[in-house]
């Protein structure tokens, strides 16, 4: 075989490889942006999804169009349901969730601006961890698939055969992008061990006062000044898009569990929430009005029964509506889906500048009331805090 023809030889076989490769990734689709064939036993579940989400997510929006989008970190990709009838319009609109662990706010609010200019967008639900603007990619930058990654990385090799071999159980992630995080974590059954999965991540909530019964609440200590421009830079951007392309806009400040309410009480003050809360609230009024539907701002804050589940509970994880202080399962966020979208009113507020006080008032009420009713509170958090103390720092 002449020199020549053996290195056209080589170069075939290593094109062939590559062409096997690609094929076989593209086929198997470990990250679920191809979508060309799934089968059950074969490559319908993802576990590789999870992780690997900035790059496809993004990428699945340009490539699938949806018309009704949850942007957010993982609170949102777990617990916001994209497939809720109310915000499908009864599946009327194409949805997804484009929740991404890990997020921080700067990225949450580039997927935000980018999913708001998708020509055919109609409804974006925010969940809000910030207000600030910040630098991002260009949209042609987040909505490229890098087919490098997807079809001829050992990355996404690997995935594709731990795909094949991991055709059991429950579905990581959905089609439409949910996360199922550790709901059905096998080690996670007794009520021993879901504290401990919440230890893990109160860890970092800790302070030194986190020991000490909170002071009471001071209305006073509630700023109602208006927010300075720079503060609220990127929510001001959002709101201003969302009137401008005619998107419904929601943005949605997450639930949390009555055990992280009360230690961030005793470290942060009772006022804090509220003044996490309000410079939003005053923006969307002075932006878009206060009662208008294109613009709203819900709350899931509270001391109602969703948010209160026991670390006792007696339930394995699969079971309950909390995976940890932070993390709430569908049911939450379905239950917080009816409230916005389908006129349920047993759960979380809708909040402008004209009720805002009264929203205050209410929840300081329905805190006491709750907590002369449920003695487990105190004892619960105090085990909670000296278990998180014993395990080191978890990163978010």
């Amino acid at each position: 075989m002449s020199p020549k023809v053996f290195s056209l030889t080589c170069v075939g076989i290593t094109l062939l490889l590559f062409g096997v490769v690609g094929l076989f990734n593209a086929i198997v689709d470990p990250f679920g942006y191809f979508r060309v064939v799934e089968i059950d036993g074969f490559n319908l579940l993802k576990p590789k999804a999870p992780g690997n989400e900035r790059l496809v997510k993004a990428a699945l929006v340009a490539k699938i169009k949806p018309e009704a989008v949850i942007v957010g970190n993982s609170f949102a990709e777990i617990g916001l349901p994209p497939l809720h009838p109310g915000f499908t319009r009864n599946g009327l609109l194409k949805s997804f969730n484009l929740g991404v662990q890990g997020a921080e706010w700067s990225e949450v609010y580039c997927l935000a601006m980018f999913a708001l200019r998708q020509p055919q967008m109609k409804r974006l639900v925010v969940g809000v961890s910030g207000v600030d603007s910040s630098p991002c990619p260009t949209d042609d930058e987040l909505g490229r698939a890098d087919y490098s990654k997807l079809l001829f990385s050992r990355t996404a090799l690997d995935a594709s055969f731990d795909t094949l071999r991991q055709q059991h159980g429950s579905r990581a992630m959905t089609r439409e992008g949910v996360w199922s995080f550790v709901r059905n974590d096998s080690r996670l059954q007794t009520d021993d061990e879901v504290i401990g999965n919440f230890a893990l991540w109160f860890r970092g909530a800790l302070c030194p006062s986190v020991d000490i019964p909170s002071r009471p609440m001071d209305l006073a200590r509630i700023s109602k000044d208006a927010p300075a421009p720079e503060q609220v830079a990127g929510l001001r951007q959002l709101i201003r898009l969302a009137l401008a392309k005619k998107v419904e806009l929601v943005l949605l400040f997450y639930p949390t569990h009555v055990l992280f309410n009360e230690s961030g009480r005793r470290c942060d003050g009772p006022e804090e929430h509220w003044n996490y809360l309000w410079p939003a609230v005053a923006l969307a009024d002075k932006e878009a009005g206060g009662e208008t539907e294109q613009v709203q701002i819900w709350d899931f804050f509270g001391y109602g029964p969703l948010n209160t589940e026991r670390l006792h509970a007696g339930k394995p994880m699969r079971g309950r509506l909390w995976q940890d202080f932070g993390h709430f399962n569908e049911e939450v966020g379905s239950a917080a889906f009816d409230a916005i979208f389908s006129g349920d009113t047993h759960y979380g507020a809708r909040v402008t500048v004209g009720i805002f006080d009264q929203l205050v008032a209410r929840t300081e009420k329905e805190r006491q009331a709750f907590l002369d009713g449920n003695e487990w509170v105190v004892p619960e958090l105090n085990e909670l805090v000296q278990r998180a103390r014993a395990m080191p720092i978890r990163e978010h």
